[in-house]
């Protein structure tokens, strides 16, 4: 009874790595599989910015921009003081209270977007992602 239980297993297990090695000829590989190639990314600086409201809050905001592969990832770097100082406008019209949960962050988003727009018009921006945003 060992002996045929064994072999069972050893059967299965062979079974299983010829099944594996079929389906991974058959997959095609990932590269190929995503159209438009790798992804980059520019990554802006640590921001804290003073909301707005009746209370004083701040919030800490770090920023991954998805970029075109062609362009440069430093290419928002010379632009850095400019986005920074009109987010800083932007976000003391902003209440602290906008900022809790999905919606909060949707909302800061479109307000980076909204900025990019305005000073990145030469580069193309796929998605914003907030790497970090901290209300305190």
């Amino acid at each position: 009874m060992p002996l045929v239980l064994t072999g069972l297993l050893l059967l299965l297990a062979a079974l299983g790595a010829g099944g594996a090695v079929v389906a991974s000829k058959n997959r095609a590989p990932a590269s190929q599989s995503q159209p438009g190639g790798d992804k980059k990314y520019a990554s802006l600086p640590m921001m804290t910015f003073t909301l707005g409201g009746s209370n004083a809050r701040m919030v800490d905001v770090k920023v991954l921009l998805e970029i075109d592969p062609s362009v440069d990832g430093k290419v928002a770097d010379p632009y850095v003081p400019r986005i920074s100082d009109r987010l800083s406008d932007s976000m003391r019209k902003l209440d602290p209270q906008q900022l809790s949960g999905a919606d909060g962050a949707k909302l800061m988003k479109s307000t980076i977007a909204g900025v990019l727009d305005r000073e990145l018009r030469g580069v193309r921006v796929r998605e914003i992602l907030l790497d970090q945003m901290v209300v305190r």
